[in-house]
């Protein structure tokens, strides 16, 4: 088993990445603590790991509020004395045009998909300089090549890619590795957002002619947070069908 006994905090993993990842993190036996904002969701997402054989907890919080955020770590240590990793996954997006792009939605954006991952990882980080552990970002292709009505989501992720590398840089000497997936487009919720026909226009646009699915992005974060990528730090490591080429 890949993460044996890691004790890994996954946020946004009531749907989506979030939620394949978790689930597969604890099939390579990983003590999981799931956050996201539906109960109903969560428990199901406990119910299914523990079937498997799994371990998880399922914790409610709103990843941009910072009480609910210090909830999710203590949780983590008081019920495992530590923590080995975290998948800072949660995100959103709003998809409008220029003119009808207001400041509500910007502000939305840069505090849901880049000022709350920032604030886990300096929460998180002295935990991880402990074990030596690691951070995982969820990035996206929307920060490496424009998308329709992408304003605010593509420049949020751009900032947690520097984030990751920043981060990255300065903890290397202590053990911590700090990474990030860039999924491209990938049958999540997140994509309900996105008008279809500027969905349509980008598939077209994917050289493997399909989006991605959730256990294939899964599969690379499985990859980034074992030790498989021991030697691997401060990479956006882009899945996208070769959408970005």
């Amino acid at each position: 088993m890949k993460l044996l006994n890691k004790v890994i905090i996954v946020t946004g993993a009531t749907s989506g990445i979030g939620s394949a990842s978790a689930k597969l993190f604890a099939s390579e036996g990983a003590k999981i603590i799931a956050t996201g904002r539906n109960i109903k969701r969560g428990e199901t997402l406990i119910e299914y790991i523990k079937s498997q054989g799994g371990e998880a907890t399922f914790v409610q919080a709103d990843m941009a509020v910072d009480s609910d955020m210090d909830k999710v770590v203590d949780k983590a240590i008081k019920k495992y004395g530590r923590i080995d990793a975290l998948f800072n996954n949660a995100g959103i997006s709003i998809s409008r045009t220029l003119e009808d792009f207001d400041e509500e939605s910007w502000d939305k954006l840069l505090d849901t998909n880049l000022k709350a991952p920032f604030k886990l990882v300096q929460k998180v980080m002295p935990h991880l300089v402990k074990t030596k552990g690691n951070i995982l970002n969820t990035g996206s292709v929307a920060a490496f090549k424009p998308t329709p009505a992408s304003y605010g989501y593509g420049p949020s992720k751009s900032g947690l890619i520097n984030l990751t590398k920043v981060a990255a840089y300065n903890y290397a000497s202590k053990g911590v590795r700090v990474n990030a997936l860039c999924p491209g487009m990938t049958l999540t919720p997140i994509l309900e957002s996105v008008p279809k026909e500027n969905l349509e226009k980008l598939q077209s646009t994917i050289p493997m002619g399909r989006l991605g699915k959730p256990e294939e992005m899964a599969k690379t974060a499985l990859f980034l947070i074992s030790d498989d990528a021991s030697y691997i730090t401060g990479q956006a490591i882009i899945v996208d069908g070769g959408f970005t080429l």
